[in-house]
Formats: C-alpha cells, structure tokens, sequence
C-alpha cells in the first residue's frame, strides 16, 4: 500500500512538473525571437569565412621560399585571415543583431550593412597604400577601385536596407579571398625565368 501510495505521489509530482516545463517552455517561446529570414545563409557565410582564414596555411605552404617570407605572401597571409573572420563577424553578427534588435529587420540589415562597410573600408586604407605588397602600381589601383566601388554599392544598403542586398554584398566581399588565393596559385605554379 505504502508503495502504490509512493507511486500515485510520484506520479502527481511528475504531472505538476510536466506543466511547469510546459508553462516555461509556452512562456519562453512567446518571448524568443523567430529566425533572422535567411538566417542559414548567414550561418553558413560565418562558416565560410572561418574556412576561407583556414587558407592562410595553405597559402604559406605554397610560398615558393618559406625562408624568405615576401611582403606579397605576407600580405596575402594577413588579409584572407582578416578577409574571413571579418565576414565569419558579418554573417554571424548579422544574426546575433536580429535578436540584440528585438527582431528589428532594417536594423538588423543596417548592422550587417556597417560590418561590410567596415571591412571593406579597412582594406582602403591600411592594404592599398603603396609598398613592397604591390610590385605593380596597376593592380594596386585596380585593387583600390574595386575597394572602392563596393564600397560605395555596400553604403547604399545604409539607405535601402534590403536583406538580398546584403546577401549579394556579402557574397562579393568573397571576391577579396577568392582573388588572394587565386594570386597565391597563379604565381606558385608560374616557372620562374630561369627554370627549363
């Protein structure tokens, strides 16, 4: 008897106990914020840039004289480190703002927005200046140009605030990494003069 007793009172506290997870839970998921819309596009975009900071070894791998490390691979290594994690920090960011925001869409757009644009602006000023980086003025100014203009594209989503906007200046700003580690191929697999 005393053990049905211990049943049916466990039971009950079972019972009271479900409906105290149950009201927190409802509570709880009245108060959580909904999913950023396109919210596994930025996920994966912080992925991504994680993966694309990765390539800093490879790039190093492929230094034709590691014991000579030239300011061209040193400056490629530093900025596809900096390249990824700043856009791991936009993507990510861009959702941890929708919920720091109360859900507020064009807010959260106008942050992503100012992620890029910081990105961005710190590759205008510290990674175009002249200097052993750039043995060619030419590609130095075409660098600054492209800087430049997706800049300027990225500062007119401060105004418009569009979620695809972002998206698709998101997916440009992988043009910077893309173009590093294509360099890095190109001159690794170019023979030198006086090779035959």
């Amino acid at each position: 008897m005393a053990s049905g007793a211990r049943h049916r009172s466990d039971a009950g506290a079972l019972s009271l106990s479900s409906w105290a997870v149950t009201s927190v839970s409802v509570g709880m998921r009245s108060r959580y914020r909904g999913e950023v819309p396109g919210e596994s596009f930025f996920l994966a975009f912080g992925a991504i840039g994680l993966s694309l900071a990765g390539f800093a070894g490879l790039i190093a791998a492929l230094e034709r004289n590691p014991a000579d490390r030239s300011a061209v691979s040193a400056y490629r290594i530093r900025n596809i480190v900096f390249l990824g994690f700043g856009l791991s920090i936009a993507g990510l960011g861009t959702i941890a703002a929708y919920s720091a925001t109360g859900s507020d869409l064009p807010l959260t757009i106008r942050t992503g927005t100012i992620l890029l644009v910081l990105l961005f602006l710190r590759g205008l000023v510290f990674e175009t200046r002249p200097g052993p980086a750039w043995p060619s003025e030419r590609e130095r100014l075409t660098s600054m140009g492209v800087v430049i203009a997706m800049l300027l594209v990225t500062l007119g989503n401060l105004v418009v605030a569009n979620l695809g906007y972002l998206e698709l200046l998101m997916l440009l700003g992988l043009l910077g990494p893309i173009s590093i580690f294509y360099n890095t191929i190109r001159a690794a697999t170019t023979p030198d003069v006086g090779d035959d």
